[in-house]
């Protein structure tokens, strides 16, 4: 039986298409998607509808649960904004296909158990990755845990289970190539990881990008995506830790002061990695 993997989408059509074109001459038998398929873009009903009409199985990702607890009183925060922008655009059927969705499924394939999770409840930046997978272990009975929400491609044997990380295929942070993964089940289990090179396709996703209405919503948050695409590097967790760091301390503070330290942390944050000359 082969499986295709497919996570962290993050609204990225061209991506999701360059895998699903490739799918088609890969004698799949199911297609699972590890979640996280909406927000840093306008195309969620697009993806969704594709998801919708081609996935076996598919489970939550943080974004999704972003958008079923939307609070529209923090539209007003520059950090909160790409969310509200998101929601906003989702259709009532999309929504409701989000609101449909489980947080994990266990599948049997072949007689081996396969936990389909997308991790994010379980992922510390700060710890070792066996940690995850120890939490993991002690909740689930599984052979196979395919996960997401790190954006990074691995694959490891722990504790008697199988691990696979497919990577990326939106926003890749390891290296600059969009990723998901094709999983032969049999008598062993083997895996091939599918790349596809972001220069191919980073000028015709840049341009169309940047005419976006959420380009121009959401300026800082869009360029920070656009420059973890391009270079294949964790730039928007970087610069939420950076901002939460700065503000952290501050009690009761106001919406134009939160709004003014998330614009000069972007400043800072180019500077500090060149990425206004990029």
């Amino acid at each position: 039986m082969r499986l295709a993997i497919i996570s962290d989408i993050h609204s990225n059509l061209l991506a999701l298409n360059l895998a699903m074109n490739d799918l088609k001459n890969q004698n799949i038998n199911k297609i699972i998607f590890l979640g996280d398929y909406i927000t840093d873009g306008e195309n969620e009903n697009e993806i969704l509808n594709i998801i919708k009409s081609n996935s076996d199985y598919t489970i939550l990702g943080n974004r999704e649960k972003y958008i079923l607890n939307y609070n529209q009183a923090k539209k007003v925060y520059n950090n909160y904004k790409p969310i509200h922008t998101t929601f906003n655009n989702l259709n009532k059927d999309n929504l409701n296909y989000i609101k449909s969705l489980k947080e994990f499924e266990i599948i049997n394939l072949e007689n081996i158990k396969i936990l389909i999770i997308h991790g994010s409840e379980y992922y510390d930046n700060d710890k070792n990755i066996n940690n995850m997978f120890d939490q993991i272990i002690d909740n689930y009975n599984f052979d196979i845990c395919f996960f997401g929400h790190t954006h990074e491609y691995l694959y490891k044997k722990y504790k008697n289970k199988i691990f696979l990380n497919p990577g990326s295929i939106g926003i890749p942070v390891d290296y600059p190539t969009y990723k998901y993964c094709i999983v032969e089940i049999g008598k062993d289990i083997n895996v091939s990881l599918k790349e596809f090179n972001i220069e191919d396709t980073f000028d015709e996703f840049s341009n169309k990008y940047k005419k976006t209405k959420y380009y121009h919503e959401n300026y800082i948050w869009a360029n920070l995506v656009l420059y973890s695409i391009k270079h294949g590097k964790a730039y928007c967790g970087t610069f939420t830790q950076l901002f939460n760091n700065k503000i952290i301390q501050i009690k009761n503070i106001s919406v134009n002061k939160f709004n003014k330290i998330y614009n000069t942390t972007y400043k800072e944050f180019c500077k500090i990695f060149n990425l206004d000359k990029k």
